[in-house]
């Protein structure tokens, strides 16, 4: 096994704690959770609905999270496309510019994640502009896309030095095996 095929196994790896995270955290229903000074019972925002905990868990979807919606799951799709590009660009590729190309991919990724996080508490909180909120709980759901965001950037990271590792081997001309 070449040293590089070990780099790939290692991006992998990492990779996966954030294919776990960012499945748990779509698919669950405990983003954000607002309790205002009127009202005693707690709202719970999904990414894709609100939960009122008075009216023994009433569901209303939402239509104002459509643009959250839109940067979180294409920008997880996005992660989850330049884990698979990196791990097979550094596993089976020698170009040296090929190898520039799985960080830009999940950079993109993350960014859009992030973004979709910003929005989604900017509509959360514009929501509920006439309530006067209380205390705002960050759901264990936001927190796993939270922790998905920040693997994206350790990846990006990572993949950056395997590609400029690489990338030094492949000008000297020397052997990296």
């Amino acid at each position: 096994m070449r040293y590089y095929h070990k780099f790939a196994i290692i991006g992998l790896t990492v990779g996966m704690f954030s294919v776990i995270f960012g499945i748990i955290a779509l698919t669950t229903s405990t983003w954000i959770c607002v309790l205002d000074e009127k009202s005693s019972q707690p709202i719970v925002y999904d990414l894709f609905a609100q939960f009122s905990q008075n009216d023994t868990n009433k569901y209303a979807k939402t239509n104002t999270f459509q643009i959250p919606q839109y940067f979180e799951i294409i920008g997880y799709i996005i992660l989850e496309v330049g884990l698979v590009v990196g791990v097979l660009c550094t596993a089976l590729i020698n170009k040296r510019n090929v190898h520039f190309i799985p960080p830009a991919i999940l950079m993109i990724g993350t960014v859009m994640i992030f973004l979709g996080l910003i929005f989604y508490i900017q509509y959360v909180v514009d929501r509920n502009d006439a309530l006067s909120i209380k205390k705002l709980h960050l759901g264990y759901s936001m927190i796993l896309m939270i922790a998905t965001c920040i693997i994206g950037c350790f990846m990006t990271a990572y993949f950056s030095f395997t590609a400029g590792h690489i990338h030094r081997h492949i000008l000297a001309g020397t052997n990296i095996h």
